[in-house]
């Protein structure tokens, strides 16, 4: 259908020779893929489809499924090419294509409009990835999927078109709520003029936005892209039939709200702080640390206080344990480090090495941390502190490195950053 500003080719796929039209689009942020990989799914599942229905009726000149007989799909898998080679949000201008409905400045967000205007779809699905620190509502838990009927004015009000994807989105939202029970939400929708699923929806589609979010032990969200897939089935049947016109709003509404932030990837909880002259407890505090990204990149610590509001991908309860930075090893020649070796070093109050890398093998298959920012202070510190022991009784329990948290009883890993 055309080319990005690097030359990269952009596709468009039709399928079906029905009346009623359906435009869905995905990764027009660069770096949110999830849909992507879920388009590719139904156009495996549909080719599958077409091959048994080919073979049923060998004998009549129709190959055609149900669905594709009462609607034309038009499928975009990759808006944004260099966006997604750039692994970043914006196309090669540095410009987000989602906020170019208006201007029309990139040559992605052009195709996307004229698309619209050449295709005059009846219905859009536009398709995202969410930050997977997005929780549902007030559960405690990740929204794994979330949807929106984006509004067409400031006023949101609701006209036949967005009245007509608030009802697809309930026609959904029982087979959600069995998959990913209590961590289904509901993006705000607040109008966004410069956005294209709110101008589509003033233009008249009846638009549904989806965004794939984090999951426990899903760091690369497959069970959100298994639902994009049983979604897009979903709505092309109840499309067809017409079924989704059975349903009310009160589904859709009954989708709690997006909690922006509402999900942290580890908490520990009940640390005692000492105080100054460590004759005693100061407070007990949580910490609450997060990774970024899928869970694999660089930790730091969010948040200390009362941590309670929040869910977390992984928890560790460290109720009758003292918080200390712990002392550092000094690096002064070579050091193979096996884990007894590391497991004794912690014991003795060593939470981290200090010198040339260089000299360290860490061959324990445990972190270590090496020079680590936030050590020399007696309290935990934020965006620094992800280093430090938690004991009892003089014996330290469990090691914090790099925020992976490190039981010494039997040298194991409490938290899976990166598995989550």
């Amino acid at each position: 259908m055309g080319r990005s500003v690097e030359q990269r080719p952009v596709y468009l796929f039709k399928i079906g020779q029905g009346e009623r039209k359906v435009l869905a689009w995905s990764q027009m942020h660069g770096d949110e893929p999830t849909a992507t990989a879920a388009i590719f799914d139904l156009l495996a599942v549909l080719d599958a489809q077409q091959q048994a229905q080919a073979d049923k009726d060998k004998d009549q000149d129709n190959s055609l499924t149900d669905w594709q007989q009462q609607i034309t799909l038009y499928l975009i898998p990759m808006l944004n090419p260099d966006g997604a080679a750039r692994n970043s949000r914006y196309n090669a201008l540095g410009i987000d294509v989602n906020r170019d409905a208006v201007a029309l400045q990139t040559p992605e967000g052009q195709m996307l409009m004229q698309a619209a205007k050449q295709i005059k779809p009846h219905y859009g699905f536009n398709l995202h990835d969410q930050n997977r620190y997005h929780g549902a509502g007030d559960n405690k838990k990740p929204a794994t999927i979330s949807l929106l009927a984006p509004a067409y004015n400031e006023a949101r009000e609701i006209n036949p078109s967005r009245h007509a994807a608030m009802q697809l989105i309930s026609a959904v939202k029982p087979m959600l709520d069995k998959a990913i029970p209590q961590q289904l939400g509901r993006y705000d929708d607040e109008y966004s003029v410069r956005s294209f699923g709110d101008t589509f929806s003033k233009m008249g589609i009846s638009t549904v936005l989806v965004e794939a979010g984090g999951n426990y032990n899903d760091p690369f969200r497959q069970q959100a892209r298994q639902l994009n897939l049983k979604l897009y089935l979903n709505w092309l049947a109840l499309i067809s039939s017409g079924n989704y016109r059975d349903y009310d709003l009160s589904g859709y509404q009954a989708i709690p709200m997006n909690n922006s932030g509402g999900m942290k990837d580890l908490i520990i909880s009940n640390i005692s702080l000492p105080k100054a002259d460590s004759s005693g407890v100061l407070a007990k505090v949580d910490l609450a640390f997060n990774a970024g990204g899928n869970g694999r990149g660089s930790v730091v610590l969010d948040e200390i206080g009362d941590a309670s509001i929040y869910g977390a991908y992984h928890s560790v309860d460290a109720s009758g344990l003292q918080y200390s930075a712990g002392k550092a090893y000094p690096l002064t020649k070579p050091l193979t480090l096996n884990t007894a070796r590391y497991i004794q070093l912690l014991a003795e109050g060593y939470s981290h090495f200090s010198g040339k890398p260089d000299l360290l093998t860490n061959n324990s298959g445990l972190p270590v941390a090496i020079n680590p920012p936030g050590v020399k202070s007696r309290w935990p510190q934020r965006r620094s502190s992800t280093t430090f022991l938690l004991s009892n009784d003089n014996k330290v329990q469990l090691a914090v490195v790099h925020g992976r948290v490190i039981r010494l009883a039997d040298a194991s890993l409490l938290d899976a950053f990166g598995g989550n």
